[in-house]
């Protein structure tokens, strides 16, 4: 089997100059150019190659804004601004991974998951591949399948999430994250999901009924105000779930 590592650049250049900065260092290089997201960056990918040792290694970042944005206007809607130090240090970051002879990709109206999804769904569909994809975001956890794991960083180590693990810890196949996250919502993405919903009852609504879908075709056995809830935030429900859903044909 040929292993297929996927990175989500992203997310691994935000957290290595949030990493040095809480930590109170700032790197600069002889001109003045801030380097703290490329060190931890470029320390994290000889990492990952030395500890995976894949056949084939592929980074995705975020371009501009997305179809998800052009459909949802309040889609990240309350994330701060991206610090013009980190935005720097993109292009730099995407002119090592070529030195490095690893290939990236940036899709003008996808996000880096979209990318991620579109590779993930063609490892799956060739039996010689296997994928991990590394990354903390657990969006990508919906990727999760027979062929398919998640790296999930943490803050000092990490959590290898495949179908098992992620039956053990959430009670639900992969494929369901987008229910999970239609429900409890994410803050982070702006995403509101059903207002006072959080993720203990969400998961035991879709533990009993299965889907989104199955929670709303099943509302008059549900009581009180959690039905209360679900009927008022339906609309949002969906929504959410539309924006929690992972793209996987992007034209790569």
């Amino acid at each position: 089997m040929k292993k297929v590592v996927l990175v989500d650049g992203n997310n691994l250049m935000f957290r290595s100059y949030y990493a040095t900065l809480y930590s109170g260092s700032t790197m600069t290089n002889k001109e003045g150019f801030p380097t703290n997201a490329l060190y931890g960056f470029i320390n994290m990918m000889n990492k990952i190659i030395q500890e995976e040792k894949p056949e084939y290694i592929a980074v995705a970042f975020d371009i501009g804004k997305t179809f998800r944005h052009e459909k949802y206007d309040y889609y990240k809607g309350k994330r701060d601004e991206t610090p013009q130090d980190l935005k720097k240090q993109f292009p730099v970051a995407k002119k090592i991974l070529t030195a490095m002879g690893i290939k990236y990709f940036e899709i003008e109206g996808y996000e880096a998951d979209d990318i991620i999804g579109t590779f993930s769904k063609k490892i799956t569909e060739y039996s010689e591949y296997t994928g991990v994809i590394i990354s903390s975001d657990k969006d990508l956890l919906q990727l999760i399948t027979d062929d398919v794991e998640v790296k999930l960083l943490k803050q000092k180590d990490y959590i290898r999430m495949n179908k098992k693990v992620f039956f053990d810890t959430y009670g639900l196949e992969p494929i369901k994250m987008m229910d999970l996250k239609s429900l409890m919502g994410d803050a982070s993405d702006n995403i509101p999901g059903v207002k006072g919903i959080g993720e203990k009852t969400a998961l035991k609504l879709l533990q009993e009924y299965g889907s989104l879908d199955g929670v709303y075709q099943n509302i008059e056995s549900i009581k009180g105000a959690t039905k209360t809830k679900l009927i008022e935030d339906k609309e949002n429900a969906y929504m959410s779930y539309d924006v929690a859903t992972i793209y996987k044909e992007v034209p790569i």
